[in-house]
């Protein structure tokens, strides 16, 4: 006789299952009671698992409905239903029958975190001889971000191909400019050198004509530098569009070694400027070009010094003092483009300079796009495409508040490269 029953020591541990779905999962009692979550609850609602585990459902999904019983008769079954949802909870337990509810919100009991909007599920279940709900959420914030990101990763990419496509036809046509204006000062100095022997083997006193003739070719030695050193600027200013044609040289390093010797490099520019660290030292080792992050951390570090220090500039208070919060932390299940990782690194810079205006913040890492008076608008768009080439992605967003402005920049980093 055949069975198709699979041999007990092949069956898989369902906890371990729901640790690596990428769905937050809730496994809560028939009192409503919640008896147990995976990893991808506490990333998809910023709650530690120990404040979630004995509370009520409710207390996330209907609260009114829970201060309500608390000032009746306490909730004890679902056999006594108080609300809406609790009785949605008594009849999918009554007939086994699952419920969907979209464009749920969850309000955040802390300030720092906005409300979440997400969907879920509810599948009744007996284990046991016991009464069980089995639910299933998903972030659609977070949903619509990773679409926005995708888009707009797109976009930047079509951008820079654009000025690449511009940069090669200009990049040609100055080199033919530097090399003329070269010759054409070769040719100036073999006529001034003519002239000066001519002069010599004649001793011919220096007249009215000879001294402006002097003036002249002066003039037009001074023309042609100037023709030579903004040929040389723009070229520079091509390759830094063009950038590197470099292969990455991949290494396994902990990402607070080239930060930390950023920060050697900024502060002693800035000695002003006092910095918070908040690092996750038991980050694991992540795969990366060393010397590129110290580029992507040159740009991002730079520029916030620049921006806090122009911004004390324009204050003129005596009392600001410049700021960086520094954060390393593991971002879980986190989605960069079309790629989810379980694990992926995330990194903090946060300044309190004079912010970001809003319509720049969507545009911030297009090449030519900068809201400093001296910038170039390149800086981002280097650390933009250093990202890309490590298949990362950084965000950013600028906040006033009563004690002044923040911008923070964050990074994400797999801390894997794909093989290929």
């Amino acid at each position: 006789m055949t069975t198709n029953s699979v041999p007990a020591a092949t069956v898989p541990d369902l906890a371990f299952i729901s640790q690596q779905l990428f769905t937050a999962v809730f496994w809560v009692d028939g009192s409503l009671d919640i008896e147990w979550v995976n990893a991808q609850v506490e990333q998809l609602l910023a709650i530690s698992r120990g404040r979630l585990l004995g509370q009520s459902i409710l207390k996330l999904l209907a609260p009114e409905e829970l201060e309500r019983a608390a000032t009746s008769s306490s909730i004890t079954t679902v056999h006594t239903p108080n609300g809406p949802l609790t009785e949605r909870f008594y009849q999918a337990q009554q007939y086994q029958q699952p419920f969907v509810t979209h464009d749920h919100t969850i309000n955040s009991s802390s300030n720092s975190r906005a409300a979440l909007l997400v969907d879920y599920s509810v599948t009744p279940v007996i284990y046991q001889d016991k009464h069980y709900f089995i639910i299933e959420m998903w972030g659609k914030d977070r949903q619509s971000r990773i679409t926005d990101d995708q888009r707009q990763q797109q976009q930047y990419e079509v951008a820079r191909q654009m000025l690449r496509s511009v940069a090669h036809e200009v990049k040609n046509p100055l080199a033919g400019i530097r090399g003329a204006a070269q010759l054409l000062e070769r040719q100036f100095n073999k006529l001034q050198s003519i002239k000066d022997s001519l002069r010599n083997e004649s001793n011919t006193i220096e007249t009215d004509d000879n001294t402006k003739s002097n003036a002249l070719s002066e003039k037009l030695h001074a023309y042609t530098d100037i023709i030579i050193s903004e040929t040389d600027r723009l070229t520079q200013l091509i390759g830094q569009l063009l950038g590197s044609n470099q292969p990455a040289h991949w290494q396994l390093l902990n990402i607070h070694q080239p930060l930390e010797h950023v920060l050697a490099l900024v502060f002693s520019q800035y000695p002003e400027v006092k910095v918070q660290r908040d690092y996750d030292l038991s980050l694991p080792e992540l795969t990366a070009d060393r010397d590129q992050l110290i580029q992507v951390f040159l740009n991002l570090l730079n520029n916030a010094c620049e921006s806090m220090t122009e911004h004390a500039q324009r204050q003129g208070n005596p009392n600001y003092q410049a700021q960086l919060e520094i954060q390393t932390r593991i971002a879980f299940q986190h989605t960069i483009g079309q790629q989810q990782h379980k694990q992926a690194l995330q990194l903090s810079i946060t300044d309190n300079g004079g912010g970001i205006e809003s319509n720049l913040l969507g545009q911030i890492f297009f090449p030519m796009v900068t809201s400093r008076a001296a910038g170039t608008g390149l800086g981002l768009s280097i650390v933009q495409d250093i990202l890309s080439r490590h298949h990362g992605m950084i965000e950013v967003s600028s906040k006033q508040h009563e004690k002044g402005n923040s911008t923070c920049f964050t990074l994400y980093l797999p801390f894997t490269q794909p093989l290929n």
